[in-house]
């Protein structure tokens, strides 16, 4: 009873830090809380949402999907896991969580719904991005060699080297094509990166621990 009523100060206090925007400390009260009170799913929803705040996507994902473990018929850890995904712009994944959850008996509906509708728009403008993108890198490829074009007409007139008609339609559809290749590239990287968001941050100790290991002869 008394390290319950332990718990319960450490997580108040935890949300007065959250209210300070003191995330890194209320992430700390609430992992001495989960240690008093191993297995409550409300202690890890809060630590999670925290990590959520403070951007560190990998421990809330490892929280909620505890919140699965212990209470998987609860909306509760589908929510948050969820969150997790918009935060990281994963949209897919998090639909998909948001309608686990509304499926769930104690599910608060309108909140699954309304979120639900949020991520099939995010969806929608992140396919049209998808499309968009590298034909508008192909335009900024075209304005940009077509001002460098004027730019050396006015500058060196018909002794340029580029004053033949072909050699200008072909700066043009490089540049065209460097400006297509440049935004797909940078796509990729931004999908690639929305993935990595959720993995476990490096371990900057580990060589140092190697250090320490005895060397076999």
């Amino acid at each position: 009873m008394g390290q319950n009523k332990n718990a319960m100060t450490l997580r108040q206090t935890a949300k007065d830090c959250i209210k300070d925007g003191r995330q890194t400390e209320a992430f700390l009260h609430l992992s001495h809380a989960l240690k008093l009170d191993e297995g409550n799913v409300e202690i890890l929803s809060e630590r999670s949402k925290c990590c959520i705040e403070n951007l560190q996507y990998h421990f809330a994902l490892e929280d909620a999907k505890k919140i699965l473990e212990l209470s998987p018929d609860s909306w509760l850890g589908h929510v948050r896991l969820a969150e997790i995904y918009m935060s990281t712009s994963n949209y897919e994944e998090a639909l998909g969580c948001y309608q686990t959850g509304f499926q769930c008996m104690d599910s608060d509906k309108v909140h699954c719904k309304t979120q639900m509708d949020r991520c099939k728009r995010e969806m929608a403008i992140d396919s049209r991005t998808h499309m968009q993108l590298p034909w508008v890198g192909s335009a900024l490829g075209i304005i940009v060699s077509s001002m460098f074009l004027v730019l050396d007409y006015l500058a060196h007139g018909s002794e340029s080297y580029l004053a033949h008609p072909i050699l200008k339609v072909a700066v043009c559809g490089a540049a065209a094509t460097a400006g297509y290749w440049s935004a797909r590239l940078y796509r990729e990287y931004t999908l690639r990166l929305r993935k990595q968001m959720l993995e476990p941050p490096l371990d900057l100790l580990a060589d140092f621990s190697l250090l320490d290991k005895p060397h076999k002869d």
